[in-house]
Parts: C-alpha cells; structure tokens; sequence
C-alpha cells in the first residue's frame, strides 16, 4: 500500500523534523490540560461508571478519593475525577500525576474541605 501525499499540514517554511514535530505535540499536550473545576455528584459517578478507572486512590480515611479515565485525550493527558467528602472536582491533566498531585492541584483553587 502507497500513501501519496500532494498537500502538507506544515506552516510555510517550516522544516519537518522530528524536532519540530516533537514541539508540535508537546504543545498539543499542554493545551490539552485543564485547570480543576468543581463539577456534581452525578458527573462523577457518571465518569466512574464510563470504564475501568485508572490510579483510583482513598486517604484521609476516605475524605479524598481520586481517579483517572483509561483514555487519553492527547498524549499522556486524560481526565481527572476528585471528591474532597460532599465536594466534586475535575481537571485535565498529564496520567502520571499522584493521588497527593491532585490533592494539591484542586487546593490551589479551591478549599475543598469547607463549605
């Protein structure tokens, strides 16, 4: 099988290396991630019932509980799911983050544990 190919994506000018296409999905990756938001009950039982969730994780005696989709949105970024006891939460972020990343991420714009 033959793949012709009469018209690029590149910019004018633009020199295709694995550099540059390197940049081009990195840049791709970081437009992709989402600061947190508080969200309701239902979409986060909702994401949970979607499929099997990645790195789902309790602590504080089950006050914090995380997890991630199996899908990726663009590269190493997916969707995030947070619940801080009555409280709901979701980013987009890169799949790699820990149970304490996301703890951390969702307290830099929110009090979670008041309300």
């Amino acid at each position: 099988m033959h793949l012709y190919i009469t018209e690029s994506s590149a910019r004018p000018g633009m020199q295709i290396t694995a550099e540059a296409e390197r940049e081009y999905w990195l840049s791709r990756q970081k437009a992709a991630v989402k600061a947190p938001a508080e969200i309701d009950v239902h979409a986060f039982h909702d994401a949970l019932g979607l499929m099997f969730p990645l790195n789902w994780s309790t602590s504080d005696n089950g006050v914090w509980e995380t997890f991630m989709l199996q899908e990726m949105v663009c590269g190493d970024v997916t969707e995030i799911y947070a619940r801080c006891g009555a409280r709901y939460f979701r980013l987009r972020d890169v799949c790699n983050l820990s149970h304490a990343q996301i703890k951390t991420r969702i307290k830099e714009g929110f009090n979670p544990e008041q309300k």
